[in-house]
């Protein structure tokens, strides 16, 4: 074999395996890390303005309300209360979080906070050439048990790609 060729032949067999690698990029994100960008997002914010001092935040206690879901939306108030609370424990300097309320709370003197979630698409979709947006509010209410003075509120807006959130049955446990 003449070694131009061996030359030619070597360089061909590298650009073909190089080509190949570039076309593997990073996958779409799944339904799962899609909820949890939101959440971590939310629980940024949330921390950022909580209504109780930052270095105290570890002495604090959320209790997490089941979550109010608009309808229209794929994602369970589970699923969405899972997230918030994964969120809120992966911050650092994070309260601790309890996917439960009771159902009555006396009066409590301690850091306990109740968060109730509201999540909800008050727009159409918006149709884009190759995704769904849906426009979103998220509120957060905290309050402390039995003491109607502590109420604090946090809110976002944006915009959720729908074919990126979970579908009912990925989002059942």
């Amino acid at each position: 074999m003449k070694p131009w060729l061996t030359r030619v032949l070597l360089v061909g067999s590298l650009l073909t395996a190089l080509s190949g690698c570039a076309g593997l990029g990073q996958s779409a994100p799944d339904a799962r890390e899609a909820l949890r960008g939101l959440a971590d997002s939310a629980a940024r914010g949330l921390l950022e303005a909580s209504p109780w001092r930052a270095e105290n935040a570890s002495a604090a206690t959320i209790l997490l309300r089941p979550a109010e879901v608009d309808a229209t939306l794929p994602i369970t108030p589970d699923s969405l209360n899972e997230a918030l609370a994964r969120g809120l424990l992966s911050q650092e300097n994070a309260p601790y979080v309890l996917d439960w309320a009771p159902a009555s709370t006396p009066r409590s003197t301690s850091e306990q906070w109740l968060l109730q979630a509201r999540l909800s698409a008050e727009a159409p979709p918006l149709r884009l050439s190759d995704r769904i947006l849906q426009p979103y509010h998220l509120q957060f209410d905290l309050s402390q048990p039995g003491d109607e003075q502590s109420h604090w509120q946090w809110q976002a807006s944006g915009a959720l790609d729908l074919d990126a959130l979970p579908t009912d049955s990925e989002s059942a446990p």
